[in-house]
């Protein structure tokens, strides 16, 4: 490129590197479309919470086991969140939205058998988890030690 007989090599020079220019790098390349709408598909290890824990009604012994489910994967140091406002399809989308890559219901058979409904965001897949391995399946799949498949069939096979 010339400009007034000179020779001119167009260049940007970028010395800034803070960590907001990197956070929203990481927002925008997670950044999805789904059924539902826009959600944030971001990695279990940098997502805000990696797990919700819904009551799929506030009677008949789900929200008890719900605090105590809750109460056991904060004990084990995962990022929990716990809704029990609103229909469940609206709390998977308020939970799919800010990026929470797993979600846990509790219903009617959770507070007979002690096992919950595991749901991933990216997939939609869900697989039944007795609460005695969650926080270990959950781990695993934080940390990509197993995929969702896996761990439905690790579930299926008697846990481990």
């Amino acid at each position: 490129m010339e400009e007034g007989g000179k020779k001119i090599i167009p260049h940007i020079w970028e010395i800034s590197a803070g960590v907001d220019r990197t956070m929203f790098a990481i927002l925008d390349c997670s950044l999805r479309e789904g059924k539902e709408g826009w959600y944030f598909a971001l990695p279990s290890l940098i997502a805000p919470y990696q797990c919700a824990i819904f009551p799929l009604v506030n009677k008949d012994g789900m929200p008890e086991l719900s605090a105590e489910i809750e109460k056991s994967l904060r004990n084990e140091w995962l990022d929990v969140f716990f809704d029990d406002s609103g229909s469940i399809g609206r709390r998977y989308a308020r939970a799919d939205e800010v990026g929470i890559p797993f979600c846990l219901t509790v219903d009617g058979d959770s507070v007979k058998n002690r096992d919950v409904t595991l749901r991933e965001r990216d997939s939609g897949k869900q697989i039944r988890v007795n609460v005695t391995n969650l926080g270990g399946i959950l781990r695993k799949l934080i940390f990509g030690e197993i995929s969702f498949d896996k761990a439905g069939m690790s579930v299926k096979a008697g846990g481990k």
